[in-house]
């Protein structure tokens, strides 16, 4: 795959919905919503995370089983590939004011110029999902030697208008050098570390004045990995952080039910639900980018 060639692996559906191919593998897009407990008890979509499902002859294949068969050389492409398809399948989920989290591994672009060659391809994927750049935010996942690469890619990111997401936060020294290097506007907590940690009686007190803290520094914290009611029962000791995991909604492949399961404020008044997800997707036509399979 060459560069050029990214926005030729893209195709759209009937319904306006991308898929994209590399070989024999069909990538698709999957959202899984990021939630906040409003005072009511209800719950309002503030954000979503895309997630790449993979199938090869019908078959589906496991996102980590297909990227490790990607050759080295190509996993650069592949990788934009997977962050331009879910901008553009975020934009039919008529949900505009809530945030897009897409992955990135930044040692893939650690020259100035790949940088800017990605951020132009997200800026073209954002303009033809007719989203703001202010709305994405690329989660950056550091490796033990990529830590300048990772506050190059920050600082471009920014510059441009993106926002950028941190992950395994753990507020160890560590973490916090994080903080300064990549000035995140939204952090996930490291799942294990929760876990371990919020079961200590002094936990939930010491989580609160974390919490509020990344919230007065701007920073949107999320509690990921809920799969049991204790754990949304902590969320709301701490301070309402938003919050991701089965327990609340599971992920749903483009163009997903998010626009019924989480009406806006005005829908909700006037009697829609805004409780927890459903089955029923409808479809809706976009405007096309990529070729048409249908």
């Amino acid at each position: 795959m060459t560069e050029r060639s990214i926005f030729a692996n893209l195709n759209r559906d009937a319904d306006g919905i991308a898929t994209a191919c590399y070989g024999p593998y069909t990538l698709k897009s999957a959202f899984q919503p990021i939630l906040r407990e409003t005072s009511e008890g209800m719950f309002s979509l503030e954000a979503i995370e895309g997630l790449v499902r993979v199938e090869c002859d019908g078959a589906l294949v496991a996102p980590a089983d297909f990227l490790a068969l990607v050759p080295q050389d190509d996993r650069p492409m592949v990788d934009s590939l997977c962050r331009s398809l879910h901008i553009l399948n975020a934009g039919s989920l008529c949900k505009p004011d809530a945030v897009l989290l897409v992955n990135s591994q930044p040692g893939l672009f650690r020259s100035a110029h790949a940088i800017r060659q990605e951020i132009d391809r997200m800026r073209l994927a954002a303009h033809e999902a007719a989203l703001a750049p202010s709305s994405i935010a690329c989660e950056i996942r550091e490796l033990p030697d990529d830590d300048d690469a990772a506050a190059h890619l920050s600082r471009h990111l920014h510059d441009a208008g993106f926002l950028v997401a941190i992950d395994g936060y753990a507020a160890q020294d560590g973490d916090l050098a994080r903080l300064a290097r990549l000035a995140p506007d939204l952090l996930k907590f490291d799942p294990i570390w929760v876990q371990r940690f919020g079961r200590q009686p002094t936990a939930a007190a010491l989580l609160r004045v974390i919490v509020a803290q990344l919230e007065r520094e701007g920073i949107r914290p999320i509690v990921a990995n809920i799969e049991e009611a204790w754990q949304m029962e902590l969320c709301r000791e701490i301070g309402m952080p938003l919050m991701q995991g089965y327990l609340l909604a599971r992920p749903q492949l483009a163009p997903t039910s998010f626009g019924l399961d989480f009406p806006d404020p005005d829908e909700t008044a006037m009697g829609g639900p805004a409780t927890l997800p459903n089955e029923a997707a409808p479809t809706r036509g976009r405007r096309s980018f990529g070729r048409r399979t249908g």
